[in-house]
């Protein structure tokens, strides 16, 4: 890659009246992922071939939204959200995903010898749909037209466009009306408690804000807990379809019950306070996963 690298900067070096600007097909080498921290290809060139390429995005400073990249690259923010499974609902310099330059999700073949069939039947059941599906893959993919008429295997590893998918994101959201956290007072991780006086995990990550801020569940589920629990003053949980869970805590006024059903973004479950073992009105927000175990809020949101 070093010495592909030096022989563009040798190309540049001669100056603008005798460079050769390279043509797409000089970047084939990033049909393969690249690794962390080497160069990324320039987004044109990837969007200018005819050929599918991929590689690794590193989000920049100024770069806030996932539709401006996809477009850079020659694909859709769907096929950005359906590859790296992230709706992308925040970015912040240094995020990585995985970029292509087809509309589509890139799959990428999970054990030897998996055939076109098995990969199909992955995202369409129904037989015509199914062979239509195959065929529009076999197309795009240009895979060779043996793989209509016969168990095709393919190895572990190699990459198809799958045409069509659309992903139904279920994921985190922010639990507030706006689409940024605001000030975040204490975050996930061990830290020194300001009211214990003592080294201990924090679960969650305390959010200041004013006193009765609404609070929203960060995703849709069924109210599990909904009063007072320890420290925790005013708290409301919610186990989400995945059987992963929410708490929201230290709330001033409770608006749900046990078995309530409640919308992402839409139900109004409470409003911020300063309940059981708090310093000022903030919410405590928590992620779990299905075993339980605190899972970093802030890495969570837009993910499933």
């Amino acid at each position: 890659m070093m010495r592909a690298l030096a022989a563009f900067a040798a190309l540049m070096a001669l100056g603008p009246a005798s460079a050769t600007v390279p043509a797409a097909s000089d970047f084939e080498r990033f049909s393969v992922l690249t690794q962390a921290g080497l160069d990324e290809p320039p987004p044109a060139l990837l969007a200018s071939s005819r050929r599918l390429l991929y590689a690794e995005h590193r989000v920049r400073k100024g770069e806030s939204w996932a539709g401006a990249v996809a477009k850079a690259y020659g694909t859709t923010l769907n096929a950005l959200q359906a590859t790296n499974d992230n709706e992308f609902v925040l970015m912040y310099p240094g995020m990585r995903m995985t970029v292509l330059n087809r509309d589509g999700k890139l799959y990428e073949v999970k054990k030897a010898s998996e055939t076109l069939d098995q990969v199909v039947s992955r995202y369409q059941r129904d037989k015509e749909g199914a062979r239509k599906l195959k065929e529009l893959i076999v197309r795009v993919n240009q895979l060779p037209g043996i793989a209509l008429l016969a168990p095709y295997e393919m190895e572990k590893g190699a990459r198809l466009v799958i045409p069509g998918v659309r992903v139904n994101f279920d994921t985190y959201r922010i639990p507030f009306e706006t689409a940024a956290w605001g000030r975040i007072s204490s975050r996930f991780g061990y830290r020194f408690h300001p009211i214990l006086k003592r080294r201990r995990l924090h679960d969650g990550v305390d959010v200041a804000k004013p006193y009765g801020t609404p609070v929203y569940p960060a995703r849709s589920g069924r109210v599990t807990k909904a009063g007072w629990h320890e420290g925790y003053g005013q708290i409301i949980e919610i186990r989400h379809p995945n059987g992963e869970s929410t708490r929201y805590g230290h709330l001033s006024k409770i608006m749900v019950k046990v078995g309530d059903v409640v919308s992402r973004g839409k139900t109004m479950i409470g409003r911020v306070g300063s309940t059981g073992i708090s310093t000022g009105p903030h919410l405590h927000f928590e992620v779990r996963d299905r075993n339980g175990r605190a899972k970093n809020p802030q890495t969570s949101i837009g993910r499933r």
